[in-house]
């Protein structure tokens, strides 16, 4: 056999090698990527073991109080976080501003069990 055809296939067995390796590589890289936004994706909740009901209560605002106060108080899981808790609190009372006045009452709406 000539050398020069020699040096021919020893060349092209290696560029099939590489596009192996590659194509292989390219597979593990996208499994990766699949199982990867498979458990990143999974979110996880606890069940709970009861139903739980909306109630509302009325509470005398006090002096220094605040939406904030007041809503940290009575904000329960049900409830993303406290700005959105607080919207509720204004949208329940007709509120337009964050002012609230010491003497008045203010409608609360909370969560709880319903075997309560």
């Amino acid at each position: 056999m000539d050398n020069r055809l020699k040096g021919y296939d020893n060349r092209n067995r290696i560029m099939i090698s590489r596009r192996r390796l590659w194509m292989i590589g390219s597979i593990i890289l996208a499994l990766l990527v699949l199982f990867s936004m498979y458990f990143v994706s999974k979110t996880v909740t606890a069940q709970r073991e009861g139903r739980r009901i909306k109630l509302v209560t009325s509470v005398e605002i006090e002096k220094g109080d605040t939406l904030w106060s007041i809503a940290s108080r009575y904000i329960t899981e049900e409830y993303d976080d406290i700005n959105d808790y607080i919207k509720e609190l204004k949208n329940s009372n007709g509120l337009t501003s964050d002012t609230i006045h010491a003497g008045n009452f203010i409608i609360v709406p909370y969560y709880a069990d319903a075997s309560r």
